[in-house]
């Protein structure tokens, strides 16, 4: 007799009798207790079809397990026959629209439902296996105290499967947990200690399970995507949801009907949602282009006027792309800040103009005489001259220079290029002493040093004309 199966009599008159002290122990009476009527399951459906309960009222299908990422529910919405294959659409809708408490109860029928129709039975069936052995050990233990420990480990066992198994046959669990009370009572009295224990007394009846609704048909996922898009705050899952039902409507439409009426509803608010995008795409184009240019113009003012401009075209857009509009505003604010920045930058090159023109009016014979030093570097540079009669004068003026470069202090901003241009003339002076040595020596080796201070000197001369005209000239924002 299977104690799972329907019995003959009453759960409650069956005893453990040989578990009980001085009594004969009954092997198949052992066995009988925990013998598990498996009976057959139906195959379990391939896919598992979850629901999310909106705080409005609407109803969501989510193929499969839904997520919860930060502070969006994230799941794959089916667009057709849920019995086939249907397409499936991802969709994220905020999770203070949904419902949690129903939503959470609905989520964990369809688990126990799946739990039942794959892993159910043979994890019970294991569950009986491990009780089974346990109460046969029971059976085989002279010691009253070991004895009534074993039983209460085996009801304690026993006990949290519902829990932790989805409520799987929790009711049959209930039955045997309360056969194994009367003979833990009795086992006590066997140990010398009171018969009742408040600590037996538990509720392991499953709490009442939530209704699942039948799946969907091919009428009820295209009105379910087109709730989804009204509940999404993501513009492309809307466009995009919006784009399938009404493409898969397209035929269906032909006969009018339900099918119509969604179809002309989807597609009207695609078109909707479309020229949305055409507007906000348009509004950020032209912001960002007027942006970039006033920004470079350090117009400030201007800028600031786009913002507001962009705020008002949103308004009159009824603000329903808040993260396009963001994105935008994020980028105005970049280009405010630079041309905050540039108008500054140039206001103090105004107020500090007057010195650069004094500084490079003063440094300008240093220039020119260096200038017109060059032809004779170049000559020592090549290891081609100059004339050797020239060099003492070529010296004479580069020491000069030097001198009068020392003399001149220049504004702070121009102290880079004022310390090329001196490295210059140390570089040539060094060029020019180098040449007469190897000239009156006739070493080769003094001529290629000089040759390289001359291209030192020479390169120089080059950038601190560049550092010279870069750091005099008016700021931009390139």
């Amino acid at each position: 007799m299977g104690l799972l199966r329907p019995l003959t009599v009453p759960l409650r008159t069956i005893r453990l009798e040989f578990l009980i002290p001085k009594r004969p122990i009954r092997a198949w009476a052992l066995v009988s207790l925990l013998v598990l009527a498996c009976s057959a399951q139906a195959d379990a459906a391939e896919s598992v079809l979850y629901r999310l309960f909106l705080m409005d009222g609407t109803t969501l299908i989510s193929y499969g397990e839904f997520a919860r990422v930060a502070d969006r529910v994230v799941f794959s919405i089916p667009l057709g026959d849920t019995t086939e294959s249907p397409a499936l659409q991802l969709v994220s809708i905020p999770q203070s629209s949904v419902d949690w408490e129903r939503t959470d109860r609905y989520s964990d029928a369809v688990r126990a439902r799946r739990y039942a129709e794959t892993r159910g039975e043979s994890d019970f069936a294991g569950l009986s296996s491990r009780v089974t052995d346990s109460l046969n050990q029971i059976a085989l233990t002279s010691d009253p105290s070991r004895r009534l420990a074993m039983a209460l480990e085996a009801r304690s066992n026993l006990a949290r499967w519902p829990s932790q198994n989805f409520s799987y046959r929790a009711s049959d669990v209930a039955q045997l947990v309360g056969m194994l009370d009367e003979v833990i009572s009795e086992l006590r009295v066997a140990a010398g200690q009171s018969s009742f224990d408040v600590s037996l007394v538990a509720n392991v009846t499953p709490p009442t399970a939530e209704e699942l609704l039948p799946a969907p048909g091919f009428r009820e996922t295209m009105e379910q995507a087109v709730a989804a898009a009204a509940a999404t705050s993501e513009p492309t899952e809307r466009v995009s949801l919006l784009r399938s039902v009404a493409a898969a409507l397209q035929e269906p439409a032909l006969a009018g009907g339900w099918a119509a009426a969604l179809h002309a509803r989807a597609s009207s608010e695609l078109t909707f949602e479309l020229r949305l995008d055409k507007s906000y795409t348009d509004l950020s184009s032209s912001a960002i282009a007027a942006a970039t240019a006033r920004a470079a113009r350090g117009d400030v003012i201007g800028v600031q006027s786009l913002v507001r401009t962009v705020l008002r075209t949103d308004d009159r857009l009824g603000r329903r792309r808040p993260q396009e509009t963001a994105a935008l505003l994020a980028f105005l604010d970049l280009r405010l800040d630079e041309a905050r920045r540039l108008r500054l930058a140039r206001d103090a090159w105004v107020v500090r103009l007057g010195l650069f023109k004094t500084y490079r009016a003063a440094i300008a014979p240093v220039i020119d005489e260096m200038r017109r030093s060059t032809r004779a570097l170049e000559s020592i540079r090549q290891l081609a001259g100059p004339e050797p009669r020239l060099l003492p004068r070529l010296e004479q003026r580069l020491v000069m220079g030097k001198l009068e470069i020392a003399a001149i202090t220049p504004p702070v901003e121009l102290q880079p290029a004022h310390e090329l241009l001196a490295a210059a003339y140390q570089m040539a002076r060094r060029a020019a002493t180098g040449r007469r040595n190897a000239v009156s020596s006739g070493n080769m080796t003094l001529a290629w040093e000089a040759s390289s201070a001359a291209a030192g000197a020479l390169m120089l001369l080059e950038r601190a004309g560049q550092e010279l005209d870069r750091l005099t000239a008016p700021p931009s924002n390139r």
